[in-house]
């Protein structure tokens, strides 16, 4: 991996939503933050760098993170906020039923058919960094004269979108259960539990976590 940082503002440029916390008859959005892997894979797919399937590959987060080029922080707003709960309805058995794999999970998560969510609405400006691979010199060299921006598809069902652009960042923060479960580094110290999937570390300096984040092989 190249020592490069690329500071990055992320801008929600329609509503996103993820199955974050749990709520009375659904679940809510966590409002102040991106996670470092929804980045890293919407990145992934943007740049296509992922491969075109009518299914999902299995989830192998190790083997995946580690062959991306780069390393991602956790990205963060000073404005967190959440539009008013909605409720969706999706109809998964409207042609043929369920299977019988899909029927003993069809109230749960991805596909429950009635639940409650909140979102976090457009205009909302995240920031973070982007560690050994600049994504605007990459998109440049496929079309030349691009500005440094590029969006990407993240929350439930990739439905929301993020226009990513180049910024001045001095800190960021990283996930401490991404380095210790998929590039086997333990040394981090957490400051915020959040979630099991996000522990986030101190506020660091920029260069301090690209020099982290140069030993996540």
């Amino acid at each position: 991996m190249k020592p490069i940082i690329c500071g990055i503002k992320a801008t929600t440029l329609t509503p996103f939503s993820y199955h974050s916390l749990m709520v009375q008859d659904g679940s809510a959005t966590l409002p102040e933050l991106i996670s470092d892997r929804a980045v890293a894979f919407g990145l992934a797919a943007c740049l296509g760098m992922i491969n075109r399937s009518v299914a999902l590959p299995p989830k192998d987060y190790q083997t995946h993170l580690r062959i991306m080029p780069w390393r991602t922080s956790v990205f963060f707003t000073d404005n967190p906020r959440l539009l008013p709960p909605l409720q969706h309805y999706t109809n998964l058995d409207g042609e043929g039923g369920f299977r019988n794999s899909l029927n003993e999970a069809v109230n749960k998560g991805n596909f429950q058919r009635y639940y409650r969510i909140q979102e976090v609405p457009h205009h909302q400006k995240f920031y973070g960094a982007i560690f050994g691979f600049d994504p605007f010199e990459y998109a440049r060299q496929i079309e030349p004269g691009r500005k440094d921006r590029l969006v990407i598809r993240i929350g439930l069902h990739r439905n929301g979108m993020v226009r990513l652009e180049s910024a001045d960042v001095e800190e960021v923060y990283l996930n401490v259960h991404t380095a210790a479960q998929y590039f086997n580094r333990d040394e981090l110290k957490m400051s915020r539990y959040i979630l099991h999937s996000l522990q986030i570390t101190p506020a660091m300096l920029v260069q301090e976590a690209l020099d982290e984040v140069m030993q996540w092989n």
